[in-house]
């Protein structure tokens, strides 16, 4: 069913929100950065990671088109924060997920493919954060067993994906260190959602 070859730069494709839909904060994972400010004088703290006194200096949008590489977009973000003229304390990153959806081609039969804007990265860190955080976040239940949207049961893509999300997580945190914060709809855990089985017994009980 799922033995598809995949295109790992592949253009994004559009899917059926069909068993699954938007959901606000339904999962966020968190990872405090191994970085200790308490090493850094109060002046390097303030001059890096503090608001800047410019008032009027606004946040930056760079969002990717289809018809640029990756590469030519990553210098194009990396060059932007170098040449930010204030102290940046948060950076957000709308990504996209490779993951099993349907299409209006394909509605019955899941496929594996890019879908934009499924997660969110964040990293922020300074004096009025406290502790640096790296966060992982969806707003929608593809990776969850049923739909808030309409109360769809998800189970076939919920299936396949989920451990997708897991193997994900469990490498970001060999990567970064230990997923310390998780919040989010019934059933979350360190490394995505478990069945509805596990988590309905235990509120049951």
């Amino acid at each position: 069913m799922h033995n598809q070859s995949i295109d790992k730069i592949a253009d994004p494709i559009v899917p059926l929100y069909d068993t699954w839909g938007g959901k606000k904060s339904a999962g966020r994972w968190c990872i405090v950065l191994p970085f200790d400010f308490t090493s850094l004088s109060t002046q390097f703290v303030k001059v890096f990671f503090s608001p800047s006194s410019e008032s009027d200096i606004k946040g930056v949008v760079l969002e990717w088109q289809p018809r640029n590489s990756y590469e030519e977009y990553i210098e194009h973000v990396l060059k932007a924060i170098r040449e930010y003229p204030a102290a940046i304390e948060e950076l957000a990153m709308q990504v996209e997920l490779l993951v099993f959806v349907r299409t209006e081609e394909s509605p019955h039969q899941p496929i594996r493919a890019w879908v934009r804007f499924l997660g969110e990265l964040l990293i922020c860190g300074g004096l009025e954060y406290g502790e640096p955080d790296f966060c992982f976040s969806v707003d929608h239940t593809l990776f969850y067993p049923f739909s808030y949207h309409n109360g769809a049961n998800n189970s076939e893509l919920y299936l396949v994906n989920q451990p997708l999300l897991e193997n994900a997580l469990r490498r970001w945190e060999e990567r970064f260190g230990s997923i310390s914060e998780v919040e989010g709809l019934k059933g979350i855990f360190e490394y995505g959602f478990k069945p509805k089985e596990e988590w309905a017994a235990k509120s049951t009980n």
